[in-house]
């Protein structure tokens, strides 16, 4: 099984390096020192941790981290600086930070931290998940009756914890093969089903995901956005901080 991907993002290469070490018996890890190449690392992997500091060359921290949010980029989070502030604590609060620590900081205990993070968001995400997901398909009106609702629900799922597949190549094959169906009766099912929603659906609850109210969105934008909505719950938690 291959090791879940994990980026450390700051200036200090001996910290870096360090923590780098670590981390290798558990992850595919990768480096950088400032903000630019933290994002185009971020970009091209499907990265389940990011470990950083706030003070980064290029772009710093939390610009970094609102660039992520704004992009769907939702690894687990931990920050490890100096620089710490309420207006910094509350800035990285709302941009899904799960947990802080102060330099100067043992590297072990970053990496346990790291370690304990990753473990408890897939514990959150495995418990949690469904049920944000049931939550969010009742809200737009999707009916359980429908055959397309199974799939619909297994694609969010599988679309948040790999954003970077592709719909119809790889992720209907996928849905399809849970269920015993060709990928094609897996995208014409989620066709029909969020059809029937969209022509009796709550103009206001779909606004809220969908502002341009005019047209349905493709099966590929609503499973992209659901899945990205329920990132951004499972993330949306005040992080811990080091005492």
């Amino acid at each position: 099984m291959d090791k879940p991907k994990l980026l450390i993002a700051d200036s200090n290469e001996e910290f870096l390096q360090a923590l780098a070490e670590e981390l290798r018996s558990h992850y595919q890890v990768y480096c950088c020192r400032n903000g630019a190449d933290a994002l185009q690392i971020l970009r091209s992997q499907n990265c389940a941790t990011v470990i950083m500091d706030l003070l980064l060359p290029q772009i710093d921290g939390l610009t970094l981290l609102q660039t992520m949010v704004q992009e769907g980029i939702y690894p687990a989070v931990l920050v490890i600086t100096g620089f710490l502030s309420d207006y910094s604590m509350e800035a990285m609060s709302r941009l899904g930070v799960g947990y802080v620590m102060q330099k100067p900081c043992d590297v072990r205990a970053a990496m346990a931290r790291a370690m304990t993070l990753n473990q408890r968001l897939m514990q959150l995400s495995t418990a949690n998940a469904k049920t944000i997901v049931i939550e969010l398909l009742n809200t737009l009106g999707l009916s359980i009756q429908h055959h397309g609702y199974v799939y619909l629900m297994e694609a969010i799922l599988l679309m948040t914890s790999d954003p970077t597949q592709a719909i119809t190549k790889e992720l209907y094959p996928r849905v399809g093969e849970r269920f015993h169906r060709e990928g094609r009766v897996v995208e014409r099912s989620i066709r029909n089903a969020l059809d029937v929603a969209w022509k009796r659906r709550n103009p206001d609850a779909w606004k809220r995901y969908f502002p341009d109210g005019r047209k349905r969105p493709t099966n590929g934008a609503f499973i992209s956005k659901m899945s990205e909505v329920l990132r951004m719950q499972q993330m949306g938690k005040t992080p811990s901080r080091e005492k």
